[in-house]
């Protein structure tokens, strides 16, 4: 699946390099970047509890269109991958009288399609021309196309299911058998804020690096809790990039 996401990436930008008419120039830039961090849950209850944080990276090419000269919108392309630990949940740690026999840790792998929508600001060139700090906030649209699921221990009170690398994308999975309709959300809103700096080499090319968090604010598990508690994702990430 990553090997398909990053073809897709590449072919997108040489198809559009290859666009008769399209030309960089003052208010259009593109780019390429990577941006490795680290992801968290911050689970909305009491009964959830987040565990340690898990390494995520946000890669793909990024179209800017400057409307003025220091403010503009980013969009672009990209795919991600990260995950969270969380544990606490009644549903695998107690039994039928509702006693806890047990704790059981949940570790959640997700791969993303993501859109961003971004407003960018930026300083006039300083440092003899080669410097300029940026800034932008915005959303990032997330789609899933992969989630997986393991399970420290197994669950179910008579039958037994261990889960291992289970496909939650799926409605019919394993975690099923023990909460009906358990699965990932399809889709995820992030609202995201970044700031860094951008050196320029010459006319048209640059390197840019910032600093980025990304909040979600949509339930990324689908396990349909009466008490309506969501788990929601955070992700902070470095970003290395170059822009055209």
């Amino acid at each position: 699946m990553r090997k398909k996401m990053k073809r897709t990436f590449i072919l997108t930008f040489f198809v559009l390099l290859s666009i008769p008419g399209f030309s960089l120039n003052d208010h259009i830039r593109i780019g390429l970047y990577t941006s490795p961090g680290i992801a968290w849950a911050k689970p909305a209850g009491k009964d959830l509890t987040k565990g340690k944080p898990r390494f995520g990276i946000d890669y793909g090419f990024m179209l800017e269109y400057w409307f003025a000269k220091n403010y503009g919108l980013s969009t672009g392309l990209s795919g991600a991958f990260d995950g969270c630990n969380i544990s606490g949940r009644d549903a695998f740690e107690l039994d039928t009288a509702g006693l806890k026999v047990r704790s059981i840790s949940e570790k959640y792998g997700f791969h993303y399609v993501v859109i961003p929508a971004y407003l960018k600001l930026k300083t006039n060139q300083i440092k003899d021309g080669k410097f300029n700090i940026w800034g932008q906030v915005g959303i990032d649209i997330q789609l899933t196309v992969n989630a997986r699921a393991t399970y420290s221990d197994s669950i179910g009170s008579s039958d037994k299911y261990l889960i291992e690398k289970e496909n939650i994308a799926r409605k019919k999975n394993d975690v099923t058998k023990v909460i009906s309709d358990f699965r990932s959300n399809f889709i995820d809103v992030r609202l995201g804020a970044g700031a860094g700096f951008e050196y320029s080499f010459d006319d048209k090319t640059s390197l840019l690096v910032g600093l980025f968090y990304h909040n979600g604010f949509i339930n990324n598990i689908l396990d349909h809790d009466p008490k309506k508690e969501p788990n929601l994702m955070r992700f902070m990430s470095l970003r290395v990039g170059v822009l055209f």
